[in-house]
């Protein structure tokens, strides 16, 4: 579906680079380079490495899965074990280095302070430096290791992301379209996924801390005998409390993960349908039901991070407390331990409680998502699908049909009786329900509840009831994948009457086309939705309702040119309302109520026989009238006529440089102002100084255990020490409970706030999308504005808070370490000041390039959910077009654009990280270098304090930048929100006037529209007055304009000149007062997922008797309560019923009907005038028209051509007229 090729790309550098280039990251000085002198743009994103490309991933995974499909025991993690077991065991055992230094590194700790202890005759100076040397030694390694680990860790999880993705696009191109849920396939590849590069970080780092955990309790074992003990009895309790919350969190996942589908449903049919909700004045209504389900899903958000926090707080107090524990019951059993051993297992708690306090209660947490994550991928992927639609064979084609075709409830619908066709044209017709586009969605098998015999011999073509275009050039969309024959291609140019419109475009077949078409007239679209399916060469063409919406003089050509000459050796299958062209066609099958009457279907040697079947409904069974038909595909109604080529599908406003500070003042204004955030930053300030207190609590407690120790004969020393042991056996408790519980309280309070700040973001963010001006749709693809609404959305709800939150901490906790290091000695100050500077300039330097790279990943996410999105709208189309390799190929390609640029920041940010590594090494040389200077005047309890310290700072301060860089560069989903918040709105201002209109006589004065400044206008000064009552027809033919001059009575698009209802120009309205006074019945019956009161009345302003009133007017039978559920699978005459109904509530008069006897059969066409007739008698009418059966019935007639009046007048006087437009027109129907 794409029209452009790729651009090649560069060779990414790290796939030749020396081994010490990859280890240090220096492969990515060129992107940091460029990226800091100019703004990175998609020409710079490197070719896909050859294990990351999507195809091979997919490949693998779906190999895999069919083999688990035949044995029938199909598991998710075991597919994920059979396809990337091996290179994760790889990353996996990597973890011997950071074990081993785990091992090592407290007991060089212990040996380096054992210096400073009196007494320690057994160590030399040259002893405690080589012990300083080996710490600095250890603790490069452990970092070097670590960054890269990442970025394994990472590119393991970029990998697992592509191939899912992939494969489930796979599933969706194979699946029925009566199974698939859009809201839940766009959640599935959007959001669900990317659980796997954070599950597979967090799950991995908690393997790396269980071994960790191992090693530790080994160390201790070997210093402190069987109370290590106590370590793993805590760890396991606190696991287990843990474990517990994640099983409630797991719940409340999938639960969210509903509510998330249901959003993305909505909010997909609201901006497919933008026109109808405006024109219904249900921007409102919708945002109401928007925001109804948001709550429920925020709710849940807030509880899961509410939860996830508090485990967070339980194994942060696992630090202080199991040290507490461990020296407190060694007092108990009177167990003396020296300052080296005490601080070893200080150092050794650290170690595992980053563990605990992080890597743990998040990796508990994406165990139970991804537990939630594999059901819903596993229900999608065990979805049986059937591929063998129509097969071709060397055989004559034949359609043999004898069977029975039943509603999802197994009534009867069809009793179909020896039916065989093998070869002409065989017309369907029947009134409204009849089951038309039903038997044409057996033919393609995607109807499934059918008895007796079906046997379809050939390949199949076919095109839809409502035309499916993609984004793409005209072009493209008639190639559909298929190869291109010049002389084919112009042939079906001029059968489908398409040669005129693409002379009128500047661009011809290369003009674009925009989601569903909606820069084209409804002819436009039908014949090229016709062209498409006529183009392919199959030997069975199902052509639905085609000619349905092209005017008299065009539908006649393209039924003699297409139909019958074009396609004179082929099977079709033409469903039509129309008796002329059934007439016209070799064989005749009537769906229709009644008595059955045997007959047969036989295909006449000329086209002059006619056999006609007729096909009962079986009522007795049923009890009520039910019909099942292909489903629509767009919602949208025809635009403008594109006169200039876009330059890219899929453009998106791309902001340069870092995030504007106003983004980071509205964000924190959202989560409560500055005085609220500024109250969980002081109560985070609060926090760090008791964790600071009880680190310094610790070391005096050490220091006095050291003195208890030595056995000083002093014995006011030894009573000093010993009321400072009762005191911190009394004190240190009450201070890390009192800790506890503020952590507990502020956590709750901050995620509060972010749950009303991601609810009022989102919100807003709708109610400002779903109000802005038409242009903005124009310009903005429904994928592009899904992207806002899916991935923006979810890391404001989740991953940008918990950013945050923990920014603030490790802020706060940075800053606490340092103070607490230069209580020790002042000097740490001076490194500390010089490495903040140096990291600030570091973190400026970078944040050009990860921000580039991070907006870039944005945009190329973009072209995949609007690939998906064409996809779900186009799927019976694509089944039977049998293209499903040419897509997939193409959809890798945009998912492979998506994964380079992915993994290129990936690299650059590991790479930021690295140079970070700098600030430990230098930190922890300087301690010891100044240890070793002052060896006589330093006591053990403050080395080991300022020791234990630096590691931490090492961890904290290297988080706290790492945050800053992540929260910078997710503040950019925020930025691209609040881009859309920004977007300039539809004016409401204007003046109310009671009582108006009152005589609803309307005039045009000079009236012209163009919809770009740049192109042609496609409205011509237009100058013409309706009287009080009058029945209007406007006729002409396909992209004549006469949609876009009822766009401007309901002011959709701005327009030049005057418009005048009663008098008053209707630009000095308010837009909802001017569009509340007029009711419009659309030109393609949208339907929304709801009930049946929800698609007539969406705002509930209207009683129950008026609604069903308005059913029983339009003779709608088949609903017996008004909240039941709507069949989204309604026939078109059916849905374009509920529609008029919607205009017989709103009792508005003046009423416009936007061709809306097209698509309908005789009886509804009848019904629908009599309705303009006598319903509306009292009303000024307004109604576009193609069939011109009824056209006497209307006092005046309006004919367009290219935006102008050519004829207007009473229709028996333009019906007399020798020669004219209308009479011409009127006599080709």
């Amino acid at each position: 579906m794409d029209y452009h090729k790729t651009n090649k790309k560069s060779i990414n550098p790290e796939k030749n680079r020396h081994w010490f280039w990859n280890l240090f990251f220096l492969y990515t000085k060129n992107t940091f380079i460029k990226g800091y002198r100019t703004d990175l743009t998609q020409n710079d994103i490197y070719e896909v490495l050859p294990e990351h490309k999507s195809k091979t991933l997919g490949d693998k995974l779906e190999k895999e899965w069919k083999a688990q499909m035949d044995e029938n025991k199909t598991s998710i993690p075991k597919l994920l074990w059979k396809c990337f077991g091996r290179q994760y065991l790889l990353i996996i055992f990597s973890l011997v280095i950071p074990v081993t230094i785990t091992f090592l590194q407290p007991k060089i700790l212990k040996k380096f302070i054992s210096y400073f202890t009196p007494g320690h005759n057994n160590l030399s100076r040259t002893d405690a430096s080589l012990y300083g040397l080996l710490l600095i030694v250890v603790t490069v390694i452990r970092r070097l290791h670590l960054h890269n680990f990442f970025l394994r860790l990472s590119e393991f999880g970029i990998k697992m992301r592509a191939g899912f993705t992939s494969l489930i696009y796979r599933q969706l191109l194979r699946m029925n379209p009566s199974v698939v849920q859009s809201g839940k396939m766009i959640n599935l590849i959007t959001t669900d996924v990317s659980e796997f590069e954070e599950a597979v970080s967090k799950i991995t780092n908690m393997i790396k801390d269980l071994t960790k955990i191992v090693a530790v309790c080994w160390v201790l074992y070997s210093e402190i005998g069987w109370l290590f003990l106590i370590i793993p009895t805590i760890i396991f309790i606190t696991m287990f409390v843990n474990s517990c919350i994640a099983t409630l969190v797991r719940k409340l996942k999938l639960k969210s993960l509903n509510q998330t589908d249901r959003r993305h449903q909505i909010i997909k049919e609201a901006l497919s349908a933008i026109k109808v909700i405006k024109m219904n004045l249900w921007e409102e209504s919708y945002e109401k039901k928007i925001a109804k389900i948001r709550n429920k899903e925020i709710r849940l958000i807030r509880n899961i991070n509410i939860l996830l926090f508090l485990k967070l707080v339980l194994s942060e107090s696992f630090h202080n407390a199991s040290w507490y524990i461990v020296v407190a019951i060694s007092i108990w059993f009177n167990i003396q331990s020296t300052t080296g051993t005490l601080f070893l297992i200080i150092n050794s708690l650290t170690i595992v409680s980053y563990g605990m306090k992080g890597n743990f209660p998040t990796a508990i947490h994406e165990v139970a998502t991804l537990i939630a994550v594999f059901k819903r991928i596993g229900q999608t992927l065990r979805i049986k699908s059937d591929e063998s639609f129509a097969e071709d064979n060397k055989l004559s084609a034949r359609i043999n049909l004898n069977l029975k075709i039943h509603t999802a409830h197994n009534h009867t619908l069809i009793n179909l009786k020896k039916c065989n066709i093998a070869g002409g044209i065989t017309a369907v017709t029947g009134p409204i329900g009849s089951g038309k586009s039903l038997l044409l969605k057996v033919l393609t098998k995607e109807y499934k509840n059918v008895e007796g015999d079906l046997e379809v011999v050939g390949s199949i073509s076919y095109a839809s009831q409502e035309p499916w275009l993609f984004p793409s050039t005209i072009k493209q969309n008639i190639l559909f994948g298929s190869s291109y024959d010049e002389n084919r291609y112009l042939e079906v140019l001029r059968v489908c009457a398409l040669l005129e419109d693409l002379i009128s475009l500047s661009d011809g077949d290369s003009a674009l086309v925009t989601d569903g078409g909606a820069n084209l007239s409804k002819g436009q679209q039908a014949r090229i939705n016709l062209a498409r399916a006529v183009y392919k060469e199959r030997d069975i063409y199902l052509l639905d309702d085609c000619l349905a919406s092209l005017d008299a003089i065009v539908a006649d050509f393209v039924f003699e040119e297409c139909i019958k000459k074009f396609l004179k050796d082929k099977i079709v299958i033409l469903v039509t309302p129309s008796v002329k062209y059934a007439n016209r066609s070799n064989n005749v099958i009537t769906m229709k109520n009644g008595k059955m009457h045997p007959i047969q279907c036989k295909t006449p040697k000329s086209t002059e026989t006619k056999s006609m079947i007729y096909i009962e409904k079986d009522k007795a069974k049923s009890g009520k009238e039910e019909s099942i038909v292909e489903e629509s595909f767009d919602d949208e109604t025809p635009l403008i006529k594109n006169n200039k080529v876009m330059k890219e599908l899929y453009t998106e406003t791309k902001v340069k440089g870092k995030v504007q500070f106003e983004t980071y003042k509205k964000y924190i204004k959202e989560n409560g102002g500055m005085v609220k955030m500024s109250l969980v930053l002081l109560l985070t300030g609060i926090i760090q100084f008791l964790k600071s207190s009880i680190n310094q609590m610790e070391s005096v407690w050490i220091n006095a255990e050291q003195v208890l120790f030595n056995n000083v004969t002093d014995k006011k020393i030894y009573i000093e020490a010993n009321e400072k042991r009762h005191q911190m056996l009394f004190f240190l408790p009450i201070v890390i409970l009192t800790a506890t519980i503020l952590m507990s309280l502020n956590t709750y309070f901050f995620w509060v706030l972010a749950a009303k700040a991601s609810l009022k973001l989102h919100n807003l963010l709708f109610a400002k999308v779903v109000r802005s001006f038409m242009q903005f749709f124009d310009k903005n693809r429904i994928g592009i504005i899904l992207n806002r609404f899916s991935e923006d959305i979810l890391y404001i709800d989740e991953i940008l808070p918990l950013t945050f939150f923990l920014l603030m901490g490790y802020f706060v906790g940075t800053v606490g370490v340092i103070i607490l290091i230069a209580t020790v000695n002042a000097s740490f100050l001076i490194p500390c000041i010089l490495i903040s500077v140096f990291f600030v300039l570091v973190q400026m330097f970078y944040l050009k390039t990860g921000n580039a790279l991070k907006r870039l990943e944005f945009l190329t996410r973009s072209p995949l959910i609007g690939y998906i999105n064409a996809t779900l709208d186009g799927l019976t189309t694509i089944r039977t077009s049998k293209i499903h390799d040419t897509l997939r190929k193409e959809f890798d390609q945009h998912q492979d654009l998506h994964t380079s640029c992915s993994y290129m920041y990936t690299c650059c940010e590991k790479a930021y990280h690295m140079i970070q590594t700098a600030d430990e090494i230098i930190l922890l040389s300087f301690a010891i270098i100044l240890f070793l200077a002052l060896d006589d005047k330093m006591a053990a309890g403050k080395v080991g304090l300022v020791l234990s310290q630096i590691f931490s700072l090492g961890t904290s301060e290297h988080l706290f930048y790492r945050t800053m860089t992540r929260f910078d560069n997710q503040m950019i989903t925020v930025e691209r929100v609040l881009e859309y918040i920004k977007q300039k709105q539809e004016s409401r201002e204007g003046l109310v006037m009671e009582h108006w209109p009152k005589e609803c006589e309307i005039r045009f004065k000079d009236v012209s529209l163009s919809y770009k400044s740049d192109q042609d206008h496609v409205l011509k000064p237009l100058n013409f007055a309706i009287k009080n009552k009058q029945k209007v027809a406007i006729v002409g033919r396909t992209g004549s304009g006469k949609t876009s001059l009822i766009s401007t009575l309901v002011r959709l698009y701005d327009f030049e000149g005057t418009i005048f209802i009663d008098n008053v120009d209707i630009k000095t309205l308010p837009l909802d007062f001017l569009r509340s006074k007029i009711s419009v019945v659309p030109q393609e019956p949208t339907m929304f997922s709801g009930t049946l009161r929800e698609n007539i009345d969406s705002t509930g302003k209207h009683s129950d008797d008026d609604i069903w009133k308005a059913i029983s007017t339009v003779n709608l039978s088949l609903f017996g309560n008004l909240d039941e559920k709507i069949d989204m699978n309604l026939s078109i005459c059916q849905k374009q019923l509920i529609c008029v109904c919607r205009a017989l509530v709103q009792r508005n008069k003046i009423v416009i009907f936007d061709e809306t006897n097209a698509s309908v059969d005789s009886d509804t066409e009848v019904l629908i005038q009599k309705i303009i007739s006598e319903i509306f008698a009292e009303c000024t009418v307004i109604a576009i028209m193609h069939k011109l059966r009824h056209i006497l019935d209307f006092d005046l007639v309006l004919v367009l051509d290219k935006g102008v009046i050519i004829e207007s007048g009473d229709p028996s006087s333009l019906l007399k007229k020798k020669n004219g437009v209308l009479s011409n027109l009127f006599k080709k129907q």
